[in-house]
């Protein structure tokens, strides 16, 4: 595995990835997608190739003339987009055509098949990221209470419920509530309403989907996460350990110290 081309959507996880891919002696091409992409992607990598969102065609050319046969996917695309600005050349277009509903799964799922008919294999998100997946532990000074690690148990469950209907994976619940659920809106904006609904004092919880794919898709916390918290008044941030990403891990726990936010992982 000497060549991989990232396909960076936003947040900081395409960087993180090439920089440890390039420790472990990897050349990078990166594939990054405008308006989604940060630009220090192109510092991280051997080369950077700026393609608008939907263009599959173009995106096989592209693998082909530089003869990769390794493709990771790596950081966010804002799913709403697919309702504003989202303009499919000939080649996406038939990949959505016949498809039973457009879940993450079902159309990733497709993609997969579609770059294993150019001979490419969609590498995990976890490929050289172990360093990132922490295991269970809890992070922080603060400690959650035993009403708070019912909360924790409590929305285990629904989040792992509404990952097996491939909704999403994160849940904020208050004393046996469901107060929001994760949906195209993406992880933070759900935290924020859930805690205006719960007026404060919530707990958040973000687990894998039962029967995860990672190469699609593994769950991820980072600094914007413990931000979205604190604008939440979250009392606790639970993850599934060994199955999420903790990106920028010192600056988030030293914020969460400072605001009594406990941070752990089950």
């Amino acid at each position: 595995m000497s060549r991989i081309a990232i396909i960076a959507g936003a947040g900081e996880f395409p960087v993180l990835m090439a920089h440890q891919l390039r420790r472990n002696g990897i050349e990078t091409v990166a594939v990054a997608i405008e308006e989604e992409a940060d630009a220090a992607i192109e510092d991280a990598v051997d080369r950077t190739y700026w393609q608008p969102l939907g263009r599959v065609g173009k995106l096989l050319k592209l693998l082909k003339k530089e003869q990769i046969h390794k493709v990771v996917l790596a950081g966010k695309v804002q799913k709403t987009r697919i309702f504003r600005d989202f303009r499919p050349d000939v080649k996406a277009l038939a990949l959505l055509w016949g498809l039973r509903d457009r879940k993450d799964d079902t159309i990733l799922l497709k993609v997969a098949d579609v770059l294993a008919e150019e001979g490419i294999e969609l590498l995990p998100q976890t490929v050289h990221m172990e360093p990132y997946l922490p295991a269970a532990q809890v992070f922080t000074e603060s400690q959650p209470t035993d009403e708070e690690n019912e909360d924790v148990a409590f929305g285990v469950d629904v989040a792992r419920e509404m990952g097996r209907l491939d909704i999403g994976q994160t849940v904020v619940v208050r004393r046996g509530a469901v107060l929001a659920v994760e949906a195209i809106e993406g992880t933070d904006q759900a935290i924020r309403r859930g805690g205006s609904l719960g007026n404060g004092d919530v707990v958040v919880v973000k687990v894998a989907k039962p029967d995860q794919d990672p190469r699609f898709d593994v769950p991820a916390i980072g600094i914007d996460t413990v931000v979205a918290c604190l604008d939440a008044r979250a009392r606790v941030l639970a993850i599934e350990g060994g199955r999420t990403f903790f990106f920028q891990q010192e600056e988030a726990i030293a914020l969460a110290d400072r605001s009594g936010l406990s941070i752990l992982a089950f």
